[in-house]
């Protein structure tokens, strides 16, 4: 979602940075207030004690006027014994006009955002009822559109978005990630001239009096923020996408002054379709189509079985695709986890040129992605702030980010067990066309690779920042490779236990290493064909991470005792004591290499170093003997 809106972050422009764009602060802002005072007054979703199970809009609008009449009904199994009321969520700028329950009037207040409807008799655990609920109104648009009426080329349209807070600013619903609506039928009334997009299968278009009604059928459990319609002088036509279980329509809904660049854009995305297929399993709502309606937003949203879209260029529409599978038929279960729908719509949108489809080069993608990442030092995947709009969507930590969390855990899997986890996922009968966790996915990637990844969860999803290598090698007359190791953090936090891969460069060979980091200071070895010329880290862009390499000299043996040094105080701001009985040449740099300092050692005596002027941050110090490094260490100036 929100592709375009997340350029803008990726480009360095934050959402308070955008002075210039001042409708686009002021939506941003109003879609925060909104978020915090509905998250505020839901409360516990679970409690409200009944479950949807099909939903009928039937809605009048007229795509030149802002406004929506119509009537809500909603079928619902109880879920907690003996209910006295139904709670449906409804902005309080749209005017309940009646309410009936299992046809008959009954009592209701509205306010606060809640509806909250009076049964006339309390439920049993497990009965099924039925509320219908008439309603008008200007709905108030809070959110990254919710409902918006506009033109494009002088023509009016209407369209909706609701993600992640503005269902209830247009229609009565259950707006939580905790209920998917079991089935679904939209029944659309507008003035003759337009059509209307929607989820799911049109199964019927009636005319009269100079008025056209589209009825939308969607067979599949759907999440309250996916409901979605649009309505303007659409040009339709159609692709078809080859598959295992027969071929797939992809229906378009575009405007006409688009039609040949929609053409071209949604002909080239049957093969994204068709890799998708292959790698995670048939696009998960074949039965019915998949499809897209352009709207006037400035990005795309999956809305299940058509994607609203702004244009059709290949990263739009294959981000939005991707979510078909992630995000819509498994949903997110919190917006702290929105990365489980946006981290991987990216990243599919990165698998789309690494198999040689549109014109990007996936490494160029994989650096962007990295340096979207380190531009900032902290900031974690897990959402810690989920009334703000601005954190769920951040294109740095929610999509970049996460993207690069899902490169590395292939990685560090392997590419079989990393992509049987994910089709595992996928499959969970508990979790498809339901909601998931991080947790969800961790168990399944651990299932299928038969690895604990609980570290690599909280250095990756909770933790924040990303590892900072300092890596000294040097290569003996045997062409023995020697390798040293040391990590800091761009925050402070866990450390990252990482293979590391680098790659060695002489006369006539370039071979690739990989080395397990698991602790600070740590040494490797390689015999290598020949001399080496040059060695690189992580050349095929692996890991979220940055890195110098300085040619040696490496302790290759084991620190013995007598050899250690005690670095007083550590951290430290005035001066810094070395101390201990190994005597020899120690020597300061900076995290990137740089040479501050080199003091001579006497054994059994002390010396001293005073920072005074140096930047606060991390530094790196070694004890070197005869060329031999004999301790080595980090050291905190502050």
């Amino acid at each position: 979602m929100k592709y375009l809106f997340t350029l803008l972050l990726l480009l360095g422009i934050s959402i308070g940075a955008i002075a210039q764009d001042a409708d686009h602060v002021e939506l941003v802002k109003a879609e925060k207030r909104a978020a915090a005072f509905k998250i505020q007054a839901r409360g516990n979703t679970q409690a409200r004690g009944f479950d949807v199970g099909h939903q009928r809009l039937d809605l009048q609008v007229d795509p030149a006027v802002n406004l929506v009449t119509g009537t809500v009904t909603t079928t619902f199994r109880v879920t907690q014994d003996s209910l006295t009321q139904v709670v449906l969520d409804l902005e309080d700028a749209l005017t309940v006009d009646s309410i009936t329950y299992q046809g008959n009037a009954v009592s209701f207040t509205h306010q606060g955002g809640k509806i909250t409807i009076n049964l006339p008799a309390s439920l049993p655990l497990d009965a099924v009822a039925q509320v219908a609920i008439q309603y008008h109104g200007t709905p108030p648009g809070s959110g990254f559109g919710s409902f918006v009426q506009s033109d494009h080329n002088g023509a009016p349209i209407i369209w909706t978005l609701s993600e992640p807070y503005g269902a209830d600013d247009w229609w009565p619903c259950k707006q939580d990630l905790v209920d998917k609506i079991d089935s679904l039928d939209v029944l659309v009334t507008v003035p003759s001239g337009n059509l209307v997009a929607g989820n799911g299968l049109l199964v019927e278009q009636t005319e009269q009096n100079g008025m056209a009604t589209f009825h939308w059928k969607h067979r599949y459990p759907i999440p309250t923020y996916l409901v979605a319609f649009a309505v303007t002088n659409y040009v339709p036509y159609t692709d078809t996408v080859a598959s295992d279980s027969g071929d797939i329509v992809m229906l378009n809904y575009v405007y006409p002054e688009s039609l040949n660049s929609a053409q071209t854009g949604t002909a080239n995305l049957v093969s994204v379709m068709q890799l998708y297929n292959d790698l995670f399993g048939v696009y998960p709502y074949w039965k019915e189509k998949y499809g897209h309606a352009q709207f006037g937003w400035g990005g795309g949203m999956e809305h299940t079985t058509m994607t609203f879209a702004v244009s059709f260029s290949h990263g739009l529409l294959s981000h939005e695709l991707a979510h078909q599978w992630f995000g819509d038929a498994v949903t997110c279960g919190s917006w702290e986890d929105i990365w489980l729908n946006e981290g991987f719509a990216t990243y599919l949108e990165g698998l789309t040129y690494e198999h040689g489809l549109g014109s990007a080069d996936f490494s160029d993608w994989l650096v962007n992605k990295i340096n979207t990442v380190i531009s900032q030092p902290g900031g974690s995947v897990k959402v810690d702030d989920t009334t703000s709009v601005g954190r769920i969507f951040s294109w740095r930590l929610s999509y970049s980010k996460g993207a690069m969390v899902l490169h590395m855990l292939r990685w560090v899997l392997g590419d079989d067990a990393f992509f049987q986890g994910i089709r595992d996922y996928l499959n969970d009968p508990q979790l498809r066309f339901g909601f998931a966790t991080t947790a969800d996915l961790k168990a399944h990637l651990e299932a299928a690779s038969g690895k604990d990844l609980t570290d690599f969860f909280d250095s990756w999803y909770s933790g924040e920042g990303y590892p900072i290598y300092s890596i000294i090698w040097e290569q003996t007359p045997d062409n023995v490779l020697h390798v040293n190791i040391l990590q800091a953090q761009s925050v402070p936090a866990s450390y990252f236990k990482m293979p590391v891969p680098l790659r060695a460069i002489g006369p006539g060979f370039s071979q690739d290493l990989v080395f397990q980091n698991d602790a600070d200071d740590q040494y490797f070895t390689a015999q290598l064909p020949g001399p080496v010329t040059e060695l690189q880290f992580d050349p095929d862009h692996w890991l979220v991470a940055e890195a110098t390499i300085t040619q040696g000299p490496v302790a290759v043996d084991p620190v013995p005792e007598q050899a250690r040094l005690t670095v007083t105080p550590n951290p430290a701001w005035d001066r810094v004591r070395f101390s201990g009985e190994a005597g020899g040449l120690v020597i300061i740099t900076d995290i990137a290499g740089r040479q501050l300092a080199r003091l001579r050692k006497p054994r059994s005596t002390a010396v001293w170093w005073e920072p005074a002027g140096r930047p606060e941050g991390l530094y790196i110090w070694r004890l070197v003997q005869n060329g031999r490094v004999l301790d080595a260490g980090k050291l905190v100036i502050n």
